[in-house]
């Protein structure tokens, strides 16, 4: 978890895009997950997880995270789901209650063309 400090607006950019900061001098994107899969507007959380691939790093906003797991095994994404959807997961039960889980690999090659 991040906590965001003031971000640098990207001119063009897509809704979900709310803008960069750096980061222990890395440039990170800040995706809002409430615009990106277009269930609410825009997040007035200044919380982030920040994610980390092989490929990069982005943070997504959080209003509340009771943690953060590894899990193995494969997540399959429903039959027919394309976009975001396909990298979404959930949601999952947990002992805190119900998750949901973001194959990150995948989110960040999405966002990665521009979704």
């Amino acid at each position: 978890m991040v906590s965001l400090p003031q971000l640098t607006r990207v001119p063009g950019a897509p809704p979900h895009l709310l803008g960069v900061f750096a980061h222990r001098g890395e440039v990170i994107p800040v995706i809002d997950m409430g615009v990106l899969v277009g269930t609410k507007g825009e997040t007035t959380s200044r919380r982030a997880v920040l994610v980390r691939v092989p490929r990069g790093s982005l943070a997504l906003t959080a209003g509340r995270v009771a943690g953060v797991s590894m899990l193995t095994g494969e997540l399959h994404a429903p039959l027919g789901t394309s976009g975001v959807q396909a990298h979404l997961r959930g949601p999952a039960k947990a002992p805190s209650g119900e998750v949901a889980i973001i194959e990150p690999e995948g989110m960040f090659e999405l966002l990665s063309k521009g979704a």
